[in-house]
């Protein structure tokens, strides 16, 4: 299938399933592409709970319950290779996670002890924890 027509599923799934059980059964799409387009119809199905609550729609049914059941049975079926590159990626995203709360807490303590209500350094130092633990954890994996 070609780039341009998957980017048109992924973008407009509803325009081409009737349900997301029919993603989950095409034979057609990588399991990668699948995920995307589910992805993107749960977004949509989202926003469309979001704007329901708020009443801002004309009281149509979301597919979100459809659509998260049809993510699980995708994840249940997915490739071993794509398992397995998920579980190294982990040490990467677990320091980027620790990373960012510690370069938080490292802006918090320099804003209080300036006593400057800065929201702007506890982003930045936010981001740079963030970009120093991923990249941590990424030296931290090859070393095991």
């Amino acid at each position: 299938m070609s780039t341009h027509a998957v980017e048109d599923l992924v973008f407009h799934p509803k325009r081409h399933f009737d349900h997301p059980d029919e993603v989950v059964k095409d034979n057609e799409l990588s399991h990668t592409d699948k995920v995307r387009i589910l992805e993107s119809w749960k977004l949509d199905a989202q926003r469309l709970a979001d704007s329901t609550a708020e009443n801002m729609t004309g009281g149509e049914e979301t597919d979100l319950r459809e659509v998260a059941r049809a993510l699980v049975q995708l994840k249940d079926m997915e490739p071993p290779q794509l398992a397995i590159q998920r579980k190294q990626d982990a040490p990467v995203m677990s320091g980027m996670v620790l990373g960012s709360v510690l370069g938080a807490g490292v802006g918090l303590i320099a804003t209080v002890a300036v006593a400057t209500a800065s929201l702007a350094l506890i982003a930045q130092t936010t981001v740079a924890g963030l970009i120093i633990g991923g990249v941590a954890g990424a030296i931290k994996r090859p070393l095991r």
